[in-house]
């Protein structure tokens, strides 16, 4: 027989909590808040700030009788706003799928079936803002706000949507300096291919002598991970380093070259991976944020058809703003990102292995990779989606063809491939 609960107690726990749960998402994004640079703001619907433009040019000579010629509009403004928008997490959790000697202590007191209450009421709501917070980091800069969305990344809009809708709308221009097509950063393709490296020096170098200098605060360049990989194996062809440089060492030698002596680098996982790279001065990404917007930010309902069953209801409001896009502050490249999404605690990942046939110096790697493999290597940690498997040149054998897969979260892929003797 189902056993009967009450759920007076469980919301009166969410109200008694509400107050300190609300900023716990803030708390539990703190560490990527402080990582990426980010101003957080409690916003009720929409803020705005008005960016001054000011003419120059106006300064001449003067001369007795001469006709004097007038400067006019002399100030213009660009505005940006931040507007936050409604999101939710609903789950549905039954008392019965926890054993009443689960849990032996709750809340440092003994706990048995006769209190009525779900043994981990405050864990699930705890679990679930987690959670939360971690689906905001990674939508922080893809999110694309879609009413008929089904995750996080349509919840609002991130950096990214914000900074392409800037290009569209041309704001962001290569006429203004604030924008540079640069093309990828493809890993080498040989001990002679710098380009990578020479790229990125050039998007930096080419960026307006006031946004390059530490006037106003130190240039922040946003970069992804992968991109800073093909960077430093393009550097070492460069070099002519029998050994790989470090990281350090890259990055020393960009800011000398791309006359950009302060320069940080910020290089964090919600940037996600692709070859977008921003330059910009401290302060211009905003985070909004309101879980006020709900009259309450947690509920617990009362129960469904089956009595055992609660139902946990988060309602808050959030997004993004991009402060200033002047070519003075703000430079972004003609490239996308993609995200990653490593949010709570199962597998979103899956691997690959290829199983070789053939000479002992084969070896393969997935197109736009730079790290090769031998035979019965994985390459592990792989975003779900579509890759092709490819193959090294060895002098007297013809390579495998290439082989297209589509790696899923928590699955493991085995291929194999046979090389032929000429």
């Amino acid at each position: 027989m189902a056993k009967i609960v009450t759920v007076d107690g469980l919301r009166k726990a969410a109200e008694k909590y509400d107050p300190l749960l609300r900023q716990l998402p803030a708390f539990a994004l703190t560490e990527a808040i402080k990582a990426l640079r980010l101003n957080v703001m409690k916003v009720d619907m929409k803020d705005v700030i008005h960016n001054e433009r000011r003419k120059s040019g106006g300064t001449r000579p003067y001369v007795a009788g001469l006709t004097v010629s007038y400067k006019d509009g002399m100030l213009a403004y660009e505005s940006s706003d931040l507007s936050v928008y409604e999101t939710y997490f609903s789950a549905k959790e039954n008392i019965t799928n926890y054993k009443d000697t689960d849990v032996q202590f709750l809340g440092g007191k003994p706990f048995d079936n006769k209190t009525k209450q779900h043994p981990l009421e405050y864990k699930i709501i705890q679990t679930m803002i987690k959670t939360h917070a971690e689906d905001l980091m990674f939508a922080l800069f893809p999110a694309e706000r879609n009413d008929e969305g089904v995750n996080a990344l349509s919840c609002f809009n991130g950096f990214d949507a914000i900074i392409d809708a800037l290009i569209t709308g041309g704001n962001i221009t290569a006429a203004r300096g604030n924008y540079a097509p640069t093309g990828a950063f493809d890993a080498p393709v040989d001990s002679n291919d710098t380009a990578a490296y020479e790229n990125l020096v050039d998007f930096i170098g080419g960026a307006h002598n006031m946004l390059r200098s530490n006037i106003g605060g130190a240039p922040l360049l946003y970069i992804p991970e992968n991109v800073l990989v093909n960077v430093r194996a393009a550097f070492r062809n460069k070099v002519k380093a029998f050994d790989m440089p470090t990281m350090e060492q890259v990055k020393t030698q960009i800011r000398e070259d791309a006359l950009c002596p302060g320069l940080e680098f910020i290089s964090h996982v919600a940037i996600g991976t692709g070859n977008r790279v921003m330059l910009m001065k401290p302060g211009l990404l905003d985070f909004g944020w309101n879980t006020s917007s709900a009259s309450q930010f947690v509920l617990v309902r009362s129960p469904y058809e089956d009595p055992n069953d609660v139902q946990f209801w988060l309602q808050a409001s959030y997004g993004t703003r991009l402060r200033d896009w002047h070519e003075k502050m703000f430079r972004v490249n003609d490239q996308t990102n993609n995200s990653l999404n490593l949010a709570g605690d199962y597998t979103s990942t899956g691997a690959v292995r290829v199983d070789i046939t053939g000479p002992s110096a084969a070896r393969w790697y997935l197109d736009g990779y730079t790290k090769h493999r031998s035979s019965g290597q994985y390459i592990l940690g792989l975003v779900p989606g579509s890759y092709t498997i490819k193959f090294e040149a060895v002098e007297g054998y013809t390579a495998p063809a290439d082989i297209s897969i589509t790696v899923k979260a928590g699955e493991d892929i085995v291929k194999t491939a046979s090389y032929t003797a000429n």
